[in-house]
């Protein structure tokens, strides 16, 4: 089994919330958002290995846990899955970030117990999605999707957090509010502070991230929906 990766992390302490994880960055992406800090890197990286020789790639010395990322990994479904196998056989929980196009993949680890964490990118409001991503698919199809997975997960047990990185002038409150409307169901939701530096669009390195009062305040139009609402920022997270 070949996996096509762009990266490997060692070690993190934010990408799995409460745990020291190893970080693997899988190659290619259904879509281009403008603002994401990976993109670049992702597309222009890209080297095959089996899963055994990127594990064996890894060093495990801190980590107590696995997450797969990208681009967006469920494009490589068999690899997804292998990887995930073998994590578990090795005892780590693993968790997944997805963009929520491919809810048939993360059924087939869900339902062979092989994930233990979801989270969702949920990018703006569903009908600007099109236009801001550049996906094939409409928002309301992937509105469908999110759904599924986040039922999926809260009958399997599986934890799901959605989350969504707020840009100012290209988002407001009304996408903050549509977004926690449709995921109220989620465990968690994340509102991300956008970092302009890494941009994927030249243009979006010129806006200016948003203060954290203001993620505040939409954290707080948010918890109108969901119990559990935290604020991520270049200082830390916060709970509302």
């Amino acid at each position: 089994m070949k996996v096509l990766v762009s990266g490997i992390v060692d070690f993190s302490t934010i990408d799995y919330p409460k745990k020291c994880s190893a970080v693997i960055f899988l190659y290619d992406c259904n879509m281009k958002c403008p603002y994401c800090h990976n993109l670049k890197h992702i597309l222009e990286h890209k080297k095959e290995m089996t899963v055994e020789e990127l594990f064996n790639n890894i060093d495990f010395f801190f980590a107590d846990a696995i997450v797969i990322s990208g681009g967006e990994p469920t494009l490589q479904k068999d690899a997804i899955i292998e990887i995930a196998r073998y994590a578990k056989e090795k005892g780590f929980p693993v968790k997944i970030d997805t963009n929520g196009t491919n809810p048939e993949v993360i059924e087939e680890l869900v339902k062979n117990k092989l994930i233990d964490y979801v989270a969702v990118d949920v990018k703006c409001k569903f009908d600007k999605y099109r236009e801001f991503t550049k996906c094939e698919e409409d928002g309301e199809e992937i509105k469908k999707k999110i759904l599924k997975i986040i039922n999926l997960c809260k009958n399997n047990n599986v934890f799901v957090e959605c989350r969504t990185t707020y840009v100012p002038k290209i988002m407001n409150e009304e996408d903050i509010e549509e977004i926690a409307k449709t995921v109220k169901d989620c465990d968690l939701y994340a509102i991300q502070q956008f970092e302009p530096k890494d941009a994927y669009d030249e243009e979006f390195r010129k806006i200016m991230p948003p203060k954290e009062e203001e993620l505040i305040k939409l954290g707080k139009i948010a918890k109108k929906y969901i119990n559990n609402v935290i604020i991520r920022t270049v200082n830390g997270v916060f709970e509302i």
